[in-house]
């Protein structure tokens, strides 16, 4: 959940910061390149201000439409609950998700377009990447922060109250499929540009990467702490996608109600969710608390993962693969740091098994 907080002005917060920003680098992999030209120049057109007002106009006259499908796909999944929501509030939170995204479109739509030069450019995807990457970055990573924060607030204050604690699995779920809805009809140049705004706002929805800044921020830089959670947020996203090619040579011909676990959909929605899983062991690590994992995150995949027919064997199963993959990755002075959390982590979910309404679950 997202929380409104400031982070000060020190060495170890704006480090990680920094590595928080990064998350949200253009991926060039996804555009085409003809007889080995990268398009360098349609890249850059749509990244002018008349590109990007175009990309704006066209994302704003599919959010409402696609919003409310992703709102009735999210009700299909969750419908089998008793009053998690009604129709009234299905079709309020998909009114604020569309409001949480117009507005980081104002902030997409506000940023300078990069040097006219790079219009030029003639070489390979990654000798672009290193000479002008940057130009496409997102702004300020606290800025774009604050600019969301009001209407990912109201949603929260919203939704969460409206019916119970259970219905933020409904909210996240419905980000999730707002997202997909609105890049299949966006061009591969477009989604370049806007996917890294859009990862943005659903993962401040439920991944606490700026609640993990403003914790670090009363360490100091060489503390073994904050020594050791620098160390590791840079390779959440490479232990995650381990961790889920891992589980996939596990279990990758079973089905969730999502489909197979090797269906591209099923592994980014993984991946996201072990991204999740580290960030709050990052969090409650910095914190020195585990009531972050107690009363956020158990309860999160609780609701979530048998809803979609994913059984609790499962996650625990996975659980232990990203275990042990983060601590084979910390160094063996390390581990007395860790292993608390990680053991603790494990105890809880092995613990909390989830009391749903019956319904068949899909065993992976």
């Amino acid at each position: 959940m997202l929380k409104p907080i400031r982070i000060a002005d020190t060495a170890s917060a704006n480090q990680l910061i920094k590595l928080w920003a990064a998350r949200y680098m253009p991926d060039l992999s996804v555009l085409p390149a003809e007889k080995g030209q990268f398009p360098i120049a349609t890249l850059m057109e749509y990244a002018t201000e008349a590109g990007r007002s175009q990309t704006v106009e066209q994302a704003r006259r599919l959010l409402k439409l696609h919003c409310q499908i992703a709102g009735l796909k999210t009700n299909s999944l969750f419908s089998y609950l008793p009053n998690i929501v009604n129709l009234a509030e299905a079709r309020q939170l998909a009114d604020s998700v569309e409001q949480v995204y117009s507005t980081m479109l104002e902030v997409y739509l506000q940023q300078p377009p990069p040097s006219r030069y790079l219009h030029f450019m003639t070489v390979s995807s990654d000798v672009f990447s290193r000479l002008a990457l940057s130009a496409l970055m997102l702004p300020t990573i606290i800025q774009l922060a604050e600019a969301v924060e009001p209407a990912i607030l109201q949603l929260q204050a919203q939704h969460l109250c409206s019916s119970n604690r259970r219905s933020i699995g409904f909210m996240t779920t419905q980000f999730h499929f707002s997202t997909r809805e609105l890049l299949k009809h966006l061009s591969p140049c477009e989604q370049v540009l806007l996917s890294p705004y859009l990862k943005f706002v659903e993962e401040q929805v439920y991944i606490p990467w700026q609640r993990i800044c403003q914790a670090a921020e009363h360490y100091s830089t060489v503390s073994p702490t904050f020594v050791l959670v620098e160390q590791m947020l840079p390779n959440s996203q490479t232990i995650a996608e381990e961790v889920y090619r891992q589980a996939s040579g596990l279990h990758g011909q079973s089905c969730s109600q999502r489909g197979a676990f090797s269906n591209p959909e099923v592994a980014a929605s993984t991946i996201r969710d072990l991204n999740m899983i580290q960030a709050y062991l990052w969090l409650c690590l910095l914190e020195n608390d585990l009531t972050s994992i107690e009363q956020e995150l158990l309860p999160l995949c609780q609701m979530v993962f048998p809803t979609v027919g994913v059984s609790w064997a499962l996650v625990e199963s996975v659980l232990q693969l990203l275990v042990q993959e983060i601590q084979a990755r910390v160094k063996p002075d390390q581990l007395s740091l860790l292993l608390p959390y990680t053991r603790a982590l494990q105890a809880r979910f092995a613990a909390g098994v989830p009391e749903l309404p019956e319904k068949k679950l899909l065993y992976l």
